[in-house]
Parts: C-alpha cells; structure tokens; sequence
C-alpha cells in the first residue's frame, strides 16, 4: 500500500490553534495530576532538571500543565535549575509558542526564576534529545498523530471507518509508531525518570467518541463531490493522518522485560466542552462556529494544504451549517487514556 509523507499532521498556523484547541486543552488538565506526581518522585539530580513537552503545537495548552510541572519540583527544591524544551514538527507555528511564552500572563516563565525556555523542530517519533539526559517526559493529545498515512480510506476520512485490510494498515502504523516512540524516550530518559502521556483512545470497538462530528464532515466533502467543488480522485486522498489506539494496543509494549515501566493507566471520558454553554444559550450558530473553528484547526492543513483557499472556506462553512441545523450530531465524547510510565534502572 502506498505510504503518505506524514507532514499532514501541521496545524493551522498564526495562532489559530492555540485560539481553537479548548477540547485539547481540556483533556490535558485531566493528565496534570499524573504530571504532578510523577515531578514529585524523580530525581533531582544534574545540573539541570530537563523537561520535554513533547508535540508542543502552538503552546497554550502546555502553560498550565508546565506551571503544575515547575511547581511540584519547587517544592523539592527551591532553586534548581529548570528546562523546558517544547517540541513539535519543523513546520510548526512556534513563533505563535515563543510569543506566547514571552508576553502571554499564562506564560509559566511570568514569575518564574530559574526557569529556561527552549525549542527543537523535529517529529517525536524518533530520538530528540542525548542519550539518559531527560528527567520528565509530557506528551499530550498528540500520538494519535501517525508519522505517515499508510493508505486511503475508501468513502471516510477517519481512520475509526476503516476496516479489512485498510484498518490492518493503520494498526501496523499505529503500533509502529508507539513503540519507536517509546525506544526513543527510553532511551532519553534518565533511570527512574518518568513519561506522562495525554493519549486521545478508542473503546474496545475503536471508536475515539467523535464519530457524529467526522461524519458531518464526510458527509459535506461528499456533497462537494456531488456538486462538482471537489473532484472523486481528490477525495479519494484525503485522509486525516490519525489512528486511535484501544488500552491493550497502547499498553502491550510494556512487558517485564521493557525498560520502561507502567506505573498508571487511567482511562477517561472528555465530556464535550461547548455543549453546556449550547445548552444554557440555544445558540446553534455560535456552537457550530466554535466546532467548525475547532475541526479546522488541525484538520484543514492535512485535507486541503497549508494554504487552504476559496474550496477549503466552503468546506468549513458547510460544515458550520450542518452542524448548526443540528447541534447533538457533532457532540463529541472523547476517549482519553492517561498513561504514566518510569524508566527501568539501566
């Protein structure tokens, strides 16, 4: 099967992610618990505690969990030298993340001493950083990501739809992917230092708890298709490059014998963050802005190209009418699994 290069997975650029990215921002509270324990039990020790916020995107959604970060070691050590590397995809809005981090109150450099802000450009599905250097990892709403589409979907944009051989495909991706990012912390990551991942999931039918919204999505690019906007073959290639793995897949390379070990696996359920405001106003068309605004911001790039254009608005506004005419068909109830692992001793 043909394999995509897997740069579909950029964001919407000029901030306009870290503007639309609430349900991202919301499951990664949810992890910030895990965070703050697993900052409280590793070692203190180098000149520097060094910590990765791995797929940083645009960076609003990494200022609270990284304040929560800072102040657990605080705690332990009132002094020491902190480092924050945020990265993400060479083509990533980082100058969206270096503004945030300098002028934004969320900034957790606002107030902060001892305290040192970096950037790495490059894909976390390979090494990032020297070998036993780290002390805490952060990865959150971004391994669902795939280094590379491995094939269309026929009639879907969603990997959930797939099914024979397409499926199988996605699967091996997915498990590829996982397990070369899991080599790659373990061996970034200092003995008994720890990784916290925020991972979007599927139940045990695969189903990730966005399907009413991607189906309205699909059904819109159909309809395109139909009115002659979008040619058959330019649908046919569009993919979103995203596989949702069920607990046993993200849990089977954590065996005795790997060098990281599982110290939590806590599966949760993201209610939708805008329907109670939908519920308490009534206002469709203010719901479905914030959900199209939302989709757009990570999908737009992998389906239309990063300059988007005159096909791409009227894909969103169509979406934004469907959605708008009927407001419970886009609700999304996201499958979360919060992860935390530690390095096994070498």
């Amino acid at each position: 099967m043909m394999t995509t290069d897997a740069r579909h997975s950029e964001m919407e650029s000029g901030g306009y992610y870290n503007a639309h990215s609430r349900p991202q921002g919301s499951a990664s509270e949810l992890g910030i618990p895990l965070l703050e324990r697993a900052a409280r039990e590793v070692p203190l020790d180098g000149p520097a505690l060094q910590i990765a916020d791995l797929g940083s995107s645009q960076g609003k959604n990494s200022m609270l969990p990284m304040r929560a970060a800072i102040a657990a070691v605080r705690a332990r050590s009132a002094d020491l030298t902190i480092a924050i590397t945020h990265t993400d995809l060479a083509s990533n809005d980082f100058t969206a993340l270096f503004e945030l981090l300098q002028s934004s109150p969320l900034s957790y450099l606002s107030g902060a001493t001892n305290v040192y802000a970096y950037a790495a450009g490059s894909s976390f599905y390979g090494r990032l950083f020297p070998a036993d250097t780290l002390h805490l990892g952060w990865n959150s709403i971004a391994v669902h990501w795939l280094s590379a589409v491995p094939c269309a979907i026929p009639n879907h944009i969603w990997s959930p739809y797939a099914q024979g051989e397409v499926r199988d495909a996605f699967r091996a991706r997915a498990a590829q992917d996982w397990n070369t990012f899991l080599e790659a912390r373990s061996a970034e990551l200092r003995n008994a230092a720890e990784l916290v991942v925020v991972a979007s999931s599927a139940d045990d039918k695969g189903f990730a708890g966005a399907e009413g919204l991607m189906n309205v999505a699909n059904e819109e690019l159909l309809a395109m298709v139909r009115r002659r906007r979008i040619g058959a073959d330019r649908y046919d290639a569009m993919a979103i490059p995203t596989y949702y793995r069920t607990r046993a897949e993200f849990e089977a390379p954590f065996t005795a014998s790997s060098s990281l070990e599982l110290l939590e696996s806590i599966p949760q359920v993201l209610d939708d963050p805008y329907w109670p405001e939908y519920e308490r106003t009534h206002d469709a068309q203010a719901f479905a802005a914030s959900y199209t605004a939302f989709f757009r911001a990570f999908s737009e790039p992998c389906l239309f190209g990063e300059a988007g254009g005159p096909v791409a608005d009227e894909f969103y506004a169509g979406v934004q009418s469907r959605i708008a005419a009927d407001p419970a068909a886009a609700v999304c109830r996201w499958q979360l699994l919060l992860l935390r692992a530690r390095r096994r001793p070498r």
